[in-house]
């Protein structure tokens, strides 16, 4: 994943654990919108159609480094 940005992949993280915009922008601390923008950032960069596809490559990625992701509610 050396082709996201640090702070891309903190999103690309949260992605794959299921968290929302408004879920990361809280836990981030950023707004909605910067969010959205790295979300589009990762699915141009991942070659990807959705912020779905983007939560399931993060997922299998991040269970395949042994770095198991706990899926959070929706929020």
């Amino acid at each position: 994943m050396d082709l996201l940005s640090v702070r891309e992949k903190d999103v690309f993280w949260l992605l794959g654990a299921g968290c929302s915009n408004r879920s990361i922008s809280v836990r981030l601390q950023v707004t909605e919108r910067t969010v959205k923008a790295h979300v589009a950032r990762i699915l141009t960069k991942l070659e990807v159609e959705s912020r779905l596809q983007a939560g399931l490559v993060s997922y299998i990625y991040h269970q395949t480094q042994g770095r198991h992701l706990a899926v959070v509610k929706a929020g």
